[in-house]
């Protein structure tokens, strides 16, 4: 701002500049005086010209040529002399670029990690769903339905939880397997435990929203090993879906023992801590959920920005609230590419 207002300066100065000529012209000065005056407050417009304009142009220039051939540390950028134009504003910018690479780099470094660990879960993932067609195929023909369900059931979990397709998926798509890893585990605990999913009519839309895939899962899996697997009747999972102007809030609620309050402390304070290691449970004595609260907290603001996330609620004997925060109706860089090009075309 104060180049521009630099420059102002300048074209104001000779905007008045020819005004006083044609003023001191009409009055009737000789015009030798003119002339004479006109020059020495032009050549002091030149001055501070080039003084104030041309030479911190020329050294931005300068500057820039110097990044753009060879590599330096932001220590050598931050040196710039003062007074050369727009260097706070270009500082600014290339700040919030390398905030904004840092979290594109992180969320694929994150994603690189999540596949390991799922390539890492699977052996032979193809021989797997054979054989598992292969038990559902016989149980069919035996016509034992319950079992050839949850051989159906466990192959569509396993397949969607090993699936490649992308880090977003549709809400529906993620409430399915849901179902499915919960078909399973009342077959697991003879019917101990219930699902129920809770959305408004008006927030039914959300059903078709992206979120990151296997978001849920895992916290639902949590619910019944860490508060409804002593309870021998009436354990229940309530999903509730709510749509904001702003935000998709997902809440994963369970019946079961809660935690105190230093647990719960604990429990959140690993949720926001900044470590970008994957936590497979295994330094805190928790069974392993596959990708665990803090991997969820984490992926969700590498994704969408720090003001989403993850945050925990409970109370000993009542439950355990789970909230999920993530951007309304979030497309992917591709969606929102060919709908630009629609609205271009």
């Amino acid at each position: 701002m104060r180049f521009v207002k630099k420059l102002e300066k300048v074209i104001l100065a000779e905007s008045v500049l020819c005004i006083l000529t044609l003023t001191l012209i009409f009055v009737g000065w000789h015009f030798d005086a003119v002339v004479f005056f006109i020059l020495i407050i032009q050549i002091m417009i030149l001055i501070y010209t080039v003084t104030a304009i041309v030479h911190p142009l020329k050294e931005f220039a300068r500057i820039l040529d110097y990044l753009c051939e060879t590599e330096f540390e932001e220590e050598e950028l931050r040196i710039a002399p003062s007074g050369i134009p727009f260097v706070k504003q270009t500082y600014r910018l290339m700040d919030r670029y390398a905030a904004y690479k840092t979290r594109k780099d992180n969320v694929q470094i994150l994603n690189k990690q999540t596949e390991l660990t799922a390539l890492q879960s699977q052996i032979n993932p193809h021989f797997l769903y054979n054989t598992l067609e292969t038990i559902r195929g016989q149980a069919l023909i035996d016509d034992n339905i319950e079992i050839a369900k949850m051989v159906e059931a466990l192959s569509a979990f396993f397949r969607y939880s090993i699936s490649r397709k992308g880090n977003l998926v549709t809400l529906r798509d993620e409430l399915v397997n849901i179902e499915n890893y919960m078909l399973i585990q009342r077959y697991r605990f003879n019917n101990r435990f219930s699902l129920e999913v809770i959305v408004d009519e008006e927030d039914e839309q959300a059903y078709d929203f992206l979120i990151p895939r296997l978001i849920i899962q895992p916290v639902v899996e949590n619910a019944i090993f860490h508060g409804l697997e002593e309870k021998l009747e009436g354990g229940k999972v309530t999903i509730e879906i709510i749509v904001t102007d702003q935000n998709l809030i997902l809440t994963i609620s369970d019946n079961g023992k809660g935690m105190d309050s230093d647990k719960l402390k604990e429990l959140n304070f690993r949720i926001q801590s900044d470590d970008m290691e994957l936590d497979d449970g295994k330094n805190h004595n928790t069974r392993n959920t596959g990708i665990a609260f803090p991997n969820i907290h984490k992926r969700i603001q590498l994704l969408f920005g720090d003001e989403y996330g993850v945050n925990v609620y409970s109370t000993v004997g009542q439950g355990t609230d789970v909230e999920i925060t993530i951007p309304v109706d979030y497309k992917n860089d591709r969606e929102k590419d060919n709908e630009e090009r629609t609205a271009e075309n």
